[in-house]
């Protein structure tokens, strides 16, 4: 069976990796960066695209590769790309999956909001009572919304070391002193201290999951008494597709499907 996994996050490498440990699929894996595509080839996929690909470009790679199944395993806030690729499912008649990540439980309080711009009026409230910066742990993609309602002078961000992520920040108006480029997701502790070091009195990020890293975000700011602003994940009409959010139940079911 030839499987497309539409990758770029890490489930989607831990996926990759299963079913490549476990069955003799062919994997074709889609990514947006050169990076992710990389760690998909680690992972085990046979081929890898590297583009965005739109519905209609979708659709063309669906039929060349002669795709039996899609696994939609994209980032929770990556709505355009599910809802190419449920479009593009129903065009072909080609199987699709979606796994979703696991919302985790959080403890703490947090001011939960429905958008970016949302999340920027409240920092700009708290920024109104209180000296200090405001933490943005959301990716580069979010910052315009949130800039526009605080703008650039109060804000500390922390981006993928990736030119264009810098680049993109510098356009918005964050300068160098004010950016911070690091790979990975990080602990409790590290959290805490880039939260002192930048002297934050707020943080903006996104339910992204615990493979996001976000309980270790949001333990951080709650050792220092640092609200968190954290934006809901968007909803998705997916009510008709089988959806996923335990991984080894969606390998199962892939796995009786060959």
């Amino acid at each position: 069976m030839n499987i497309l996994v539409m990758a770029g996050t890490h489930d989607a490498v831990e996926i990759i990796k299963k079913l490549k440990e476990s069955t003799d699929h062919r994997i074709i894996a889609t990514t947006t960066t050169d990076y992710g595509g990389r760690l998909a080839k680690a992972a085990g996929a046979d081929k890898i695209i590297t583009e965005a690909l739109n519905k209609r470009r979708l659709v063309q790679v669906l039929k060349i590769e002669n795709v039996n199944m899609i696994i939609d395993a994209t980032h929770p806030f990556a709505v355009k790309a599910t809802e190419n690729a449920i479009r593009a499912s129903d065009e072909t008649l080609t199987y699709y999956i979606r796994f979703e990540r696991p919302t985790p439980e959080l403890d703490a309080d947090v001011l939960r909001v429905d958008s970016f711009k949302v999340a920027g009026r409240v920092a700009a409230k708290i920024l109104e009572e209180k000296d200090g910066n405001i933490l943005h742990l959301a990716g580069v993609s979010t910052l315009k919304d949130v800039i526009d309602q605080i703008g650039a002078e109060r804000i500390v961000v922390r981006v993928l070391p990736h030119p264009h992520s810098i680049e993109a920040c510098y356009r918005v108006g964050i300068t160098g002193e004010r950016i911070i480029a690091m790979q990975g997701t990080f602990s409790r502790a590290l959290n805490r201290e880039i939260m002192k070091e930048y002297n934050a009195i707020a943080v903006i990020t996104k339910e992204s999951g615990e493979t996001g890293g976000l309980i270790e975000k949001v333990k951080a700011a709650e050792d220092l008494g640092i609200p968190v602003i954290l934006v809901n994940r968007p909803s998705l009409e997916i009510d008709d597709k089988l959806v996923f959010d335990d991984m080894d139940e969606l390998l199962a079911f892939v796995r009786e499907e060959r």
